[in-house]
């Protein structure tokens, strides 16, 4: 993967000692520079002085961790927030108030890396969109995109590529132009991006999510297109997009926004589909893969409901080929 940016100063606040020391001894041999406290007060204090790049907050100073984090949004929007919680149910609580980035203890020491990595480019992208600033690596930025997804799980990587070349032939299929389909094609393997910042307790779960690691997993739908957008990038404008929306359902009954039928936007319908079919057809840690043929019929009982009818029975009527352009993508 490539090097993260070093450098930046990070306000570590925590109430245990070791965790505090462990934390920082990661991230400064990543290149960060780190300061500690050890209750939000003394956080407080700190965060009067010299400006901090980004402050990761351990709830476990509870209500008192989530005042802070309202402060520091209002008195520094530049500063990148952290939450850092054994619960998942915070989350929700702590996303309206600017946090950037969250991790669920326990979690590894390439977590902790990543989303660190993904608090400050959050931050930054907010002061590019502020400033008004745009950003033509598009290519660069789609490499360690990929780099990302890969390095965290092998079938993630095939699936993403499967994702691209599926969405891809149902936007030609819908009579999209070459351009559009060429955009969507290299966008919609980014539909997921915003599980890396989900911690691999949820992520790797080999049995259903309970209703508030559910709500968690859900939210990366909006981290993915926070991470995306505001790039000044045609390609990566439309991959946030599809990353908000390819949880939509047709009915209205999917996240985040609830949205139904032509409100969902095309790309996000689209992408749906070949997202859905080739995890049915693929192994997860909490079930066996579905055959191609058992997995359209699963997604044909629910045309209407989750899938866009129309699209979906062009995927129906070409779904040999569709299927035969996956070959040679491994897995």
């Amino acid at each position: 993967m490539s090097r993260l940016p070093t450098g930046d100063r990070i306000l570590l606040i925590d109430d245990e000692a070791q965790m505090r020391g462990a934390l920082s001894r990661i991230l400064a041999a990543c290149g960060y520079r780190c300061e500690q406290a050890g209750t939000a007060g003394e956080g407080r204090e700190l965060l009067s002085g010299d400006g901090f790049d980004l402050v990761i907050c351990d709830l476990r100073v509870s209500e008192e961790g989530l005042e802070l984090l309202d402060e520091i949004e209002h008195r520094s929007a530049d500063t990148a927030l952290l939450m850092v919680s054994g619960d998942p149910s915070l989350a929700q609580r702590a996303g309206v108030r600017g946090v950037s980035a969250y991790m669920i203890r326990p979690f590894s020491d390439d977590e902790l890396r990543t989303n660190v990595a993904l608090a400050l480019g959050h931050a930054e992208r907010k002061r590019r969109r502020s400033g008004s600033e745009a950003s033509g690596h598009e290519a660069e930025m789609l490499e360690r995109l990929n780099e990302v997804i890969a390095s965290r799980d092998l079938k993630t990587g095939i699936h993403t590529r499967a994702v691209g070349r599926l969405s891809g032939l149902l936007a030609e299929a819908c009579g999209l132009g070459e351009e559009m389909v060429r955009r969507i094609q290299v966008a919609a393997p980014m539909h997921d991006i915003g599980k890396i910042a989900m911690p691999d307790v949820i992520l790797m779960k080999p049995s259903p999510l309970t209703g508030a690691e559910r709500t968690f997993m859900e939210r990366h739908a909006q981290i993915g297109h926070d991470l995306l957008a505001g790039t000044g990038s045609s390609v990566l404008d439309l991959a946030a997009e599809i990353a908000l929306s390819h949880h939509e359902h047709f009915d209205g009954s999917g996240y985040p926004r609830g949205l139904a039928g032509d409100r969902i936007p095309l790309v996000g319908r689209i992408v749906a589909i070949a997202d859905v079919f080739d995890a049915l057809i693929s192994d997860r840690p909490y079930r066996i893969a579905l055959s191609e043929r058992d997995a359209l019929e699963e997604m044909l009982a629910q045309r209407g409901a989750r899938f866009d009818p129309v699209l979906l029975d062009l995927f129906a009527d070409r779904f040999d080929l569709m299927v035969g352009d996956l070959d040679g993508l491994g897995g």
